[in-house]
């Protein structure tokens, strides 16, 4: 495989809680940060065990809530192989400094608008959060949205909203196994700045279904295009087994495309999104 594997999505935690205290969210998920906690290092030599190149540290708000300084360490502290996505309290008086902070200051380049809702709707596409949006587009950060699929309506109406801002769907919205979900998300590929990251939950469960993750992405890329969609291991919240694995997971799920559309998953639609992803920029 010529070209550099990018991993869109991990979390890492640090070994020195005093330094970096953690601060859960009730979330039932959060068990891996008690069992499965993983630092930057170790996150290095597995991404250097398996053969991929760079990633992107997404804020584990089971782990920090909205405290980045963990991830914008790491990014700063490897700039050649990370770059770096925090989480802010949208619904917070002062959003928009922490948005300054942790962009402008800080230097990450992304913001992760955790927006996952158990039942109902979220803040997501209420009119008094559409500040952040901008402030983001101004500060050059990338927009990631978490949420659940029935809350796929409330990420049309944004990106109807923000035509021009990219946006990246952490997890498919946890849609792909359920066919009325996942026709609801391949309804989605109608606005042409959302882009996918489909992680190891999605190809884990086609798996125990006794699907063939080809399929999936086969159906993936042929609504939304290779461009618009990558790849995820979701390090270190999926640790019952070696990262090693994980990637050989992705390779085998993304094995029946086309060179050229298989690069892209793995590689060139996270590099395009992230510039400091691509070799120039470190």
């Amino acid at each position: 495989m010529a070209f550099e594997i990018v991993d869109c999505h991990t979390h890492v935690v640090a070994a020195d809680h005093l330094a970096y205290p953690l601060e859960p969210r009730a979330l039932s998920a959060s068990t891996w940060v008690r069992d499965g906690a993983r630092t930057a290092e170790q996150l290095l030599e597995a991404m250097d065990g398996a053969g991929v190149g760079r990633a992107v540290l997404v804020q584990g708000v089971g782990a920090y809530s909205y405290d980045n300084r963990y991830v914008a360490d790491m990014a700063a502290r490897w700039p050649a192989r990370f770059v770096g996505a925090g989480c802010i309290d949208v619904e917070a008086a002062d959003a928009l400094a922490r948005l300054d902070h942790w962009i402008g200051e800080r230097g990450l380049q992304g913001i992760r608008l955790f927006a996952l809702a158990r039942e109902g709707p979220s803040w997501l596409a209420e009119e008094r959060t559409f500040p952040v949006w901008e402030r983001a587009t101004a500060l050059g950060a990338h927009v990631i949205v978490t949420i659940l699929p029935h809350q796929l309506d409330e990420l049309a109406r944004v990106l109807a909203r923000f035509p021009a801002i990219p946006v990246s769907l952490d997890h498919c919205a946890f849609a792909t196994d359920d066919p009325a979900h996942l026709d609801a998300l391949l309804a989605l590929a109608r606005y042409g700045n959302l882009h996918l990251k489909l992680t190891t939950h999605a190809l884990d469960a086609e798996v125990a279904a006794r699907r063939d993750p080809r399929v999936l992405v086969g159906a993936l890329v042929e609504a939304f295009g290779a461009e618009r969609l990558m790849w995820g291991s979701d390090f270190c919240q999926i640790f019952d087994r070696p990262y090693g694995d994980l990637v050989d997971l992705a390779r085998e799920a993304f094995g029946g495309l086309d060179a050229a559309a298989r690069a892209a998953c793995l590689g060139d639609t996270a590099r395009r999104l992230w510039p400091g992803l691509r070799p120039e920029a470190s």
